[in-house]
C-alpha cells in the first residue's frame, strides 16, 4: 500500500508513511470478541500465539491474528509485504479465502461489497450556483440541511458504528480544496507566516498541502476577516454528509472505484505521484470536486477511535487539549480502499504532511 497519512510519535516527530501503522493501536483497542468474527456453528480455531509487543508491526499483528476477516490481514501485507509476519499473514489469507471468505478486488483495486442499503433513486439536491466571498475567497457550494448513516462497518473498526447524523443547519462547503494560489494570497498579506513547498509540481490550481491543521487556523482567521463572513473546518460529519451527496453506498458514485473519478493510487491508468489541479475530475452532486482523492483534508474535530456517543445533530466532535485531529477523503498517494466516503485518519494537529490539505466551509 502507499503511503498513508496517520498519527506520529510526539516524540522524534517523525512524518509517517503508511496510515495503517496508526491502525495498530487502534486495532490492539477493540475488544477481542469484536476482533475474532467466527461464522455460526464453526469450531473455535486454536488462538495463535501472541508476539513479543516490541515493536508497532508486532502490535499491530497480536490484534488480528486470531481475526477471521480477509481484509485484516491484507491489510497487514499491504504495511509489512516482507514483515515478520508475512508469511502467517498470508496462511490465514489463504485459509480464509478457501472457505469463501475473501472479499473480492474490484475494477482499479476498490472493495466490493453489499451495502446495508442501496443508493436511493436521486439524490438530495444541494442549492444551485457557487459562489464567493471575496476576490481572493475559495469558492463555496451551500450544502442543505438533512439526515444521513454516517460511517461504515466495512472495513475498520474506528468507522462504526453506523449511526444517523440529522444536519439540522444548512451550510456552505468549499466546492474545492484550498489551492496553492489561494494560500498564497494569505501568506502575501501576512495572515499566514508559512509557505509549504510544492515539491517541484508547480502552485496556483492544484491544492496546498504540508499544512497543519494549526497552519490551517491561521488561515481560517485571516480569510474570515477578509471576508467578513464567519469560516472554519467543517465537522467531520458535515464532510461525510457533503461527500456523499445522497449516495449509501461506498463511493458517491457506486460500490466500487471507476476509473477516471479520483486521484489516487491505482484509481487511473497512469500513477499517481502527486496532487493535480483541483477540479480535474466530475464532482459529486452536490456540486463539490474531489472529495476523493487529491489532497487528505483535515476537518475540525479531535480523533476518536470509533463513533461511539458521536453527535448526531452535525456538530464538532472535540475535547480539551486535543492531540490529534481527523483527515478525510484519502489523497493521492493512497489506495481506493481509503478514499471510501466513510474512510478517515488522524495525524498530530501540529504536524505537516505532503499529501495533507483542507477545504473550507462557513455558516449561512
Amino acid at each position: 500500500m502507499s503511503a498513508e497519512p496517520r498519527s506520529v510519535s510526539r516524540t522524534g516527530r517523525r512524518p509517517a508513511i503508511a496510515a495503517v501503522l496508526a491502525l495498530a493501536a487502534v486495532f490492539a483497542a477493540v475488544p477481542a470478541a469484536a476482533q475474532t468474527r467466527r461464522p455460526p456453528q464453526e469450531p473455535a480455531r486454536p488462538a495463535s500465539p501472541a508476539a513479543p509487543t516490541d515493536s508497532l508491526e508486532a502490535r499491530f499483528w497480536n490484534a488480528i491474528r486470531n481475526s477471521e476477516t480477509v481484509s485484516d490481514f491484507r491489510t497487514y501485507l499491504d504495511a509489512y509485504p516482507d514483515g515478520q509476519f508475512s508469511a502467517q499473514a498470508r496462511d490465514r489469507l489463504r485459509q480464509l479465502e478457501g472457505r469463501g471468505a475473501a472479499v473480492p478486488a474490484a475494477p482499479g483495486g476498490g472493495l466490493v461489497v453489499s451495502p446495508a442499503n442501496p443508493r436511493p433513486p436521486t439524490a438530495p439536491a444541494g442549492a444551485a450556483g457557487d459562489m464567493r466571498d471575496c476576490q481572493q475567497c475559495p469558492r463555496i457550494v451551500p450544502i442543505p440541511a438533512g439526515s444521513f448513516s454516517m460511517g461504515s462497518a466495512e472495513l475498520f473498526p474506528f468507522e462504526a458504528p453506523v449511526h444517523q447524523v440529522n444536519v439540522r443547519k444548512p451550510f456552505y462547503i468549499g466546492q474545492r480544496e484550498v489551492t496553492f494560489e489561494e494560500w498564497d494570497a494569505c501568506v502575501a498579506e501576512g495572515g499566514c507566516a508559512y509557505s509549504p513547498p510544492d515539491r517541484g509540481a508547480g502552485r496556483g490550481g492544484r491544492p496546498v498541502t504540508n499544512v497543519s491543521w494549526t497552519d490551517v487556523q491561521a488561515y481560517i482567521v485571516w480569510l474570515s476577516k477578509k471576508s467578513g463572513k464567519p469560516y472554519r473546518l467543517p465537522s467531520e460529519s458535515e464532510w461525510e454528509y457533503a461527500a456523499r451527496a445522497g449516495s449509501t453506498s461506498s463511493y458517491p458514485w457506486g460500490q466500487a472505484m471507476e476509473k477516471n473519478r479520483a486521484n489516487c493510487a491505482g484509481c487511473n491508468a497512469e500513477p499517481s505521484s502527486n496532487t493535480i489541479e483541483t477540479g480535474t475530475y466530475p464532482p459529486n452532486d452536490f456540486g463539490l470536486y474531489d472529495m476523493q482523492g487529491n489532497a487528505a483534508e483535515w476537518v475540525a474535530d479531535c480523533w476518536n477511535d470509533s463513533f461511539r456517543a458521536a453527535p448526531a445533530d452535525g456538530s464538532v466532535w472535540d475535547k480539551p487539549r486535543c492531540q490529534e485531529r481527523v483527515l478525510r477523503g484519502g489523497s493521492f498517494n493512497n489506495d481506493p480502499r481509503y478514499l471510501r466516503s466513510a474512510s478517515r485518519f488522524k495525524y498530530d494537529f501540529d504536524v505537516r504532511f505532503y499529501s495533507n490539505g483542507f477545504r473550507v466551509a462557513r455558516d449561512n
